[in-house]
């Protein structure tokens, strides 16, 4: 689909652009003190001359879910991406998700092509197997690779025959950095060094296409700025549980690797018209994570909503967690890489095992899937599980009003706390054609004296209790996580653009309104189905004009549960 086109300069007249880059998983907790020292120089600059503010992802805010609604504009129950796995109906299994499973129409960026636009999108998660798109299309990290540290080959990127020209003229592009070996071996200055590496690597791709296509909007997402704070967090907040003071030089690992992208950017702003729009967000926040861990199942059976065997089927579901993280830190890339590619469902039937397996059907109301970052809530419903046992109408309704009373009122024995801040029906956070894939109650933890609750499965409880403290000073006690962050609701957002008025201060943008507002930069219409607002701070055709019209959105239910229908504010800050 790729087109030639005579350049703006050639043409002697400007052309609209809009160029994106994802900082994953960046939170304004870091960004602005970094910026307020000089720490972050480009992004301060695009501050400075534009407009910034919270971006409300997704609930819960997992990465796959966020940057489908991003690319979509919809929200899950529309492209039906929830997590990493889904549930098929009429089973308790699991299944992988990578980009073939979303529904609901296209992406912005199909969207864009079909209207003869020009686009290049970069290592955006979710994309594989990548979109037939008028430009380049490089897949993200669910590109089914050779394990940490491997590359994209050709069938992650559209056209094919562009990774010939890529590994000629620049090299091969990675989908992450190997880092876990060495974070093992406790080699963390070398783990470091290959995040930043990675991120250059991920960065000239983006610079020889710049250089090299045509395009009206472009994107790059970098993946280690999330990474990082999951592995490094520990050394650089002296709040965490967690925080330790050594290696020397880590203290600031977070932010080295922040501080590359922000020259990364730099680079790119370099190559960029004048007049171009350029807009950097992320999918979610971060924060550290809690040494109080949670089993959320046991909860359900001390309330009565679930029964749990004990005996040899917790002991084959310890069994079958403890394999599972053997070949994941064992099983040579060429092994893996085939199981990925050609065992999918296999694997999926043995992650349901290991969440699942100590669950007796037969008595159980509800439970919860375990995950180990938000858990959310299943009925154990006739019809449509193999084993339900309660039935639809009004039992089904009762017994979600008695959990949502149960999960509202819960609070931790220690601090006293709640441990989550409100439950949602599903129909308040979700509609469209995957709504029934959607989990039936979904909460929104609350933070526990700051920081992320951790999660474990119930067959790992020590004492049969649904929570317990890490020793958090002693790495090989129980429980002790591998990641030291996690993710929070509030992305950031900022943007410069002939468009945009300096100094403007956004509140209320979700993340889901990126999709219409990126269209409406570029002169192609929104296609009706999307549920994202334009974000007129960015797309007014008069920027002082802060009531410009925006398109009524057509799911009320979407945005009950996060006040994202609520009117938005502007202000706009003293220079």
């Amino acid at each position: 689909m790729e087109k030639s086109r005579t350049s703006p300069k050639e043409e002697g007249q400007s052309m609209k652009r809009v160029f994106l880059v994802g900082w994953d998983g960046a939170t304004f907790d870091l960004v602005r003190p970094w910026v307020e020292e000089g720490k972050l120089p480009n992004l301060a600059k695009l501050m400075g001359q534009g407009i910034h503010g919270s971006l409300q992802s997704t609930l819960p805010p997992w990465s796959f879910q966020a940057w489908s609604s991003f690319m979509t504009g919809k929200n899950p129950g529309k492209h039906g991406i929830y997590d990493f796995f889904r549930s098929p109906l009429g089973t308790y299994d699991l299944e992988f998700v990578n980009a073939g499973h979303r529904h609901g129409g296209a992406t912005f960026w199909q969207v864009l092509s079909e209207a003869g636009k020009q686009v290049v999108a970069i290592s955006i998660p979710g994309t594989f197997p990548p979109d037939p798109v008028n430009g380049v299309m490089i897949s993200g990290f669910d590109f089914p690779g050779e394990g940490p540290g491997s590359f994209v080959d050709a069938r992650g990127m559209y056209p094919r025959e562009f990774y010939h020209e890529l590994k000629r003229n620049v090299g091969l592009h990675p989908i992450d950095p190997p880092i876990l070996k060495e974070m093992e071996q406790g080699r963390f200055d070398v783990a470091l060094e290959r995040i930043l590496e990675t991120t250059r690597q991920q960065a000239a791709t983006a610079k020889y296409l710049m250089d090299h296509r045509q395009w009206d909007c472009f994107m790059m997402v970098f993946g280690e700025s999330d990474g990082v704070s999951h592995y490094f967090w520990q050394y650089c907040d002296e709040r965490s549980p967690y925080f330790v003071d050594h290696p020397a030089g880590l203290r600031d690992s977070i932010l080295r690797v922040y501080q590359e992208i922000d020259r990364q950017t730099g680079d790119f702003m370099a190559r960029l018209p004048e007049d171009t729009t350029i807009i950097v967000l992320s999918d979610h926040g971060s924060g550290g994570v809690s040494d109080w861990v949670l089993f959320p199942n046991r909860w359900l059976q001390d309330k009565g909503f679930i029964q749990l065997r004990g005996g040899s089927r917790q002991g084959m579901s310890r069994l079958r967690e403890k394999l599972k993280q053997w070949g994941v830190a064992t099983l040579p890339s060429w092994l893996q890489r085939f199981l990925y590619r050609n065992a999918l469902q296999a694997l999926g039937r043995y992650e349901a095992r290991v969440r699942y397996g100590i669950i007796d059907w037969a008595h159980t109301e509800a439970y919860f899937d375990e995950n180990p970052y938000f858990p959310v809530l299943r009925v154990n419903l006739k019809g449509r599980q193999p084993k339900g046992i309660v039935e639809p109408g009004q039992p089904y309704e009762d017994l979600r009003d008695r959990l949502i009373q149960e999960l509202e009122n819960w609070h931790h024995p220690v601090t006293g706390e709640r441990i989550v801040e409100k439950a949602y029906r599903r129909e308040e956070v979700y509609s469209g054609e995957c709504f029934e894939e959607a989990a039936d109650i979904v909460p929104k933890w609350a933070l526990c004296q700051g920081y992320n609750i951790g999660f474990r499965l119930s067959s790992k409880s020590p004492d049969g209790g649904w929570i317990t403290q890490v020793d958090a000073k002693h790495p090989g006690s129980p429980f002790f996580p591998r990641k030291f962050s996690s993710h929070r609701d509030e992305a950031i957002l900022v943007a410069r653009g002939p468009t945009i008025t300096s100094g403007t201060t956004v509140e209320g943008a979700r993340i889901i309104d990126l999709a219409p507002t990126i269209l409406t930069l570029l002169d192609v219409p929104v296609p009706d189905d999307m549920d994202g607002q334009v974000i007129p701070e960015m797309a007014a055709s008069d920027p002082t004009n802060k009531e410009a019209p925006r398109r009524s959105p057509k799911n009320g239910h979407l945005s009950d549960s996060q006040d994202l229908l609520s009117p938005r504010k502007v202000s706009v800050e003293d220079p």
